[in-house]
């Protein structure tokens, strides 16, 4: 426990203002083909364990009401132990308030991605870790559905440690 505590201060500290300027947490503005990246899965429906598959309802993007245009939300994980990942989401996405809890994630590639024809919204919001997932089809639920298959069929499933 007190790992994980000091782990959660550090990537507070890191992501903070002071931390950004020390560039403790720098990532380039652009996302390489190579790079990592994670979505954190809130719910069972998302994924099955026992197969470790991920599900594609778990990377369907919801429309923006401000853009309008269709987003899934990622986080660039490319020099983070997987300690640091899971605090990540624990610190940024779980909210127990709200009964949101991380129950595991979905990793790969961000080639797998943008083999779809899909593109990255590197925006930093809530943090600097952040990006959406963009470029969906507009009209077509059944092509954003099938394009959300084949990323889940390449994605690699990690159950919280937690057991949550």
């Amino acid at each position: 426990m007190v790992r994980n505590l000091f782990a959660g201060m550090w990537l507070r500290f890191s992501l903070s203002r002071f931390g950004r300027f020390l560039r403790l947490d720098h990532l380039p503005a652009n996302i390489g083909a190579a790079e990592q990246i994670t979505r954190f899965l809130l719910h069972n429906s998302q994924f099955r364990a026992g197969k470790r598959r991920i599900m594609p309802g778990a990377l369907l993007p919801l429309q923006n009401d401000e853009t309008g245009r269709w987003e899934t939300s990622i986080y660039r994980i490319d020099g983070l132990a997987a300690a640091r990942i899971w605090t990540l989401g624990y610190t940024y996405l779980e909210n127990v308030a709200e009964n949101r809890h991380i129950k595991a994630r979905a990793s790969g590639l961000v080639s797998i991605v943008t083999g779809q024809g899909l593109q990255f919204d590197v925006n930093g919001r809530p943090y600097p870790r952040h990006a959406d997932i963009i470029g969906w089809p507009n009209g077509d639920k059944h092509a954003r559905m099938m394009a959300a298959a084949r990323i889940a069929n390449e994605l690699t499933l990690q159950i919280d440690p937690r057991g949550a």
